[in-house]
């Protein structure tokens, strides 16, 4: 399925309420919203379904830094920020307003939400001679509960998420390693080092039970999250930046592009920033959707699986709805 070879194309919403590069798209889980962060320092609120949008999520007086990730509670009544302004937010997603704040020594790359809603576990960048951590708040008293600090000399951490029941912490490097950590005491209990290069990029399947990283060697990996051992490995032509499974069908989408320092000399279509798809179980390329003219940063599949969204170096959140042909595909 091409997008560009269909008769009836997907006609993607662009959405522009961003200036600057984005760095993360998420969608609520039920899918009816759509949560968008860049390095110019806003979080808007989208409907997903037809791209209209709802608000901002600011502080007041707040300096506008770089805003990471997100990640949003399971009731969607919470939303946790990580900025590099050396702080993490919890907001109210009704109201917009800010919750608390975590005080950090260095910036955050990565905020994951804990099933239950009692934990934050936020990830901290070096600073001084110190290490990259991830450090583990109490929601309800605002406290470090735990902090896990990186083996010295490790490279930087860029994503740390809770796996299943919140007993593990998975956590992924600028030096392509792969960790898992016991989050009741702090130890690594799965170190591995499958890429080459940097992982930017880590997230889950519907179910929790595998996981998908993205990585700049021009790859993407499926693990299983118990054993934590490579399932499937997609080969791409450009470095990755993002990855996301469908929650319907056997279909994993990848996005990337050549570096964004070099972009202002190639053409979209040679700079490779299409979103690509590829067969989950046959690791085989089946697609591409083409738009954006920098690299896709983030990706995310709504969790009703009958949309997708892609946030840009470009500054533009495209969402994509599929046609029915999509869904009779012949796999």
């Amino acid at each position: 399925y091409s997008c560009e070879n269909s008769a009836s194309a997907m006609r993607p919403i662009l959405l522009k309420g961003h200036d600057g590069p984005l760095t993360c798209v998420r969608y609520s889980k039920d899918g009816d919203l759509l949560f968008t962060t860049c390095r110019r320092g806003r979080i808007n609120l989208w409907y997903s379904d037809d791209g209209e949008r709802i608000g901002t999520f600011a502080s007041a007086g707040a300096k506008s830094a770089a805003v990471m990730y997100v990640d949003v509670n399971f009731n969607t009544t919470q939303l946790a920020s990580a900025s590099m302004d050396q702080t993490a937010r919890l907001w109210d997603v009704e109201t917009g307003k800010k919750i608390s704040e975590f005080e950090l020594q260095a910036g955050s790359r990565c905020v994951s939400i804990a099933s239950g809603d009692k934990m934050l576990a936020v990830v901290q960048d070096p600073y001084q001679d110190q290490q990259s951590c991830v450090r583990i708040f109490d929601v309800t008293s605002n406290k470090e509960i735990k902090k896990i600090d990186m083996d010295y000399g490790c490279p930087k951490a860029n994503r740390a998420l809770f796996g299943p029941l919140n007993k593990k912490l998975i956590v992924v490097n600028e030096g392509g390693g792969l960790l898992g950590y016991d989050v009741a005491s702090g130890e690594c209990e799965v170190e591995r080092c499958d890429n080459e290069m940097e992982i930017p990029d880590l997230s889950f399947s519907h179910d929790q039970m595998t996981f998908i990283v993205a990585c700049k060697d021009h790859t993407a990996t499926l693990y299983d999250t118990h054993s934590m051992e490579p399932i499937k490995k997609y080969q791409s032509d450009r470095p990755i930046n993002s990855a996301a499974m469908s929650p319907l069908m056997d279909h994993v989408i990848l996005g990337g592009g050549q570096d964004a320092a070099a972009v202002t000399t190639t053409a979209g279509r040679s700079g490779k920033f299409e979103a690509m798809f590829y067969h989950k179980i046959y690791e085989t390329e089946i697609g591409k959707v083409k738009g954006h003219f920098g690299p896709i940063n983030s990706t995310s599949f709504n969790p009703d699986g009958r949309s997708f969204t892609t946030g840009s170096e470009d500054g533009y959140v495209r969402i994509c709805h599929f046609d029915p042909e999509y869904f009779s595909y012949d796999q």
